[in-house]
């Protein structure tokens, strides 16, 4: 199970350009983005969009990061809480950071993430169905896992699952799904509709054939009948 508690570190700068003016900033490759939460009055502020594409690809929702505004002020510890990107060019054009109290617990959702190998599907005998992708939490901020894995290697037949009960969560995080939701099963494997088409089409020459040979077998026993009268 993945434990990694880095701290990443973002250097951000006040913004008083709001609005629709906010597009100038963007050509400039500079993020629009606002601080709120514990001990913050929301503040607008503008980020380098590189630096900020960096930090969140390592740092991502679950991550703690130290968000100075300016070089001279003292950081705060936030979440990467939301972002938006533009549709085409996907390229980050608005983030919030949210402040959070190092002391008190928050709900967030952690990312579930299938490991290993079933001896079913390494068979040929099934597929991994993931029905659950994330799991509501309650934590401190700083205990906050990247994820948890769900290691599917003991999955050894077809229909064998695994629910939240059974994941490995460490003891400093309270599960708030319920624990008997099933987050992965192993699900037989369908034939191909070409393969069932020609297993059907086999099928019917088969009935024919069979048929075929009754009809032939009735009529030889109508000839016979004939002969003795």
């Amino acid at each position: 199970m993945a434990t990694d508690h880095k701290t990443y570190e973002l250097v951000v700068q006040p913004r008083d350009v709001i609005g629709k003016a906010s597009k100038r900033l963007r050509k400039e490759q500079i993020v629009p983005g606002i601080i709120y939460g514990f001990g913050v009055d929301p503040t607008p502020v503008a980020i380098d969009q590189k630096q900020l594409e960096r930090v969140y690809l390592h740092a991502g929702s679950n991550a703690l990061v130290d968000v100075k505004i300016g070089e001279g002020q003292q950081p705060r510890k936030v979440f990467i809480h939301n972002v938006q990107r533009n549709p085409v060019t996907h390229t980050l054009t608005h983030v919030d950071f949210m402040a959070v109290n190092l002391k008190e617990e928050i709900t967030t959702t952690v990312a579930l993430v299938v490991v290993g190998e079933s001896p079913a599907v390494a068979r040929g005998e099934g597929i991994v169905v993931q029905t659950l992708d994330h799991l509501q939490v309650r934590v401190l901020p700083s205990d906050v896992p990247p994820l948890i894995e769900v290691d599917i290697s003991g999955l050894e037949e077809v229909d064998a699952g695994i629910h939240i009960a059974q994941l490995e969560v460490p003891s400093n995080v309270t599960v708030l799904t319920p624990e008997d939701e099933l987050v992965v099963k192993i699900s037989a494997v369908r034939a191909e509709p070409e393969e069932e088409a020609a297993a059907e089409e086999a099928e019917q020459i088969a009935e024919g054939a069979e048929g075929a040979a009754g009809e032939e077998s009735s009529a030889k026993a109508g000839d016979s009948d004939e002969g003795e009268s």
